[in-house]
């Protein structure tokens, strides 16, 4: 195991990006490094997914958003093998306040939020690990760090020979 940003980054990215797929969403990129803009800020990778025509009224569009946010954060915890808490670790910040925000609709109890995305993160953890999901995490980290940028086309073979 290499212990070193980029590798961490590398599985980050991936995670968000294997359950991003899983849940229907179209990876149009995935990148070590990126760029801030009026949204987000400069990070150490980025991943891009098209989820088509939202309507961010639509709860289950809400749940797949929230899911593909912490599975970002859940795929390094795996691979690190240490557990942080997303709301105060740094790389994981803005994952978390998005996460926040967007469960602000389903729960107004600020405690109770807190408790519902940390069950989410326990559920995502299983569902990584899996057998099918954690060996595509992998494939997908590894090929982000040997070309630092992945176009759709690269992501989807990868995802599809892996969840298909």
């Amino acid at each position: 195991m290499l212990d070193d940003e980029e590798t961490w980054t590398a599985y980050h990215e991936a995670g968000h990006a294997v359950v991003g797929y899983a849940l229907g969403g179209a990876i149009e990129s995935l990148q070590l490094g990126g760029e801030g803009d009026h949204e987000l800020p400069s990070r150490f990778g980025d991943c891009r997914i098209n989820w088509g025509r939202v309507d961010p009224q639509v709860d289950w569009q809400r749940q797949r958003e929230i899911l593909t946010l912490l599975a970002g954060p859940v795929a390094e915890i795996i691979y690190r093998g240490e557990p942080f808490d997303p709301a105060f670790f740094g790389a994981w910040q803005d994952d978390w306040r998005r996460a926040w925000e967007i469960g602000a609709a389903f729960e107004d109890d600020r405690r109770r939020r807190s408790e519902v995305l940390w069950l989410l993160m326990l559920r995502l953890e299983h569902l990584v690990r899996s057998e099918r999901c954690w060996p595509a995490v992998s494939a997908l980290a590894d090929e982000l760090l040997a070309h630092e940028f992945l176009e759709q086309e690269q992501v989807e073979e990868i995802l599809a020979f892996w969840i298909g």
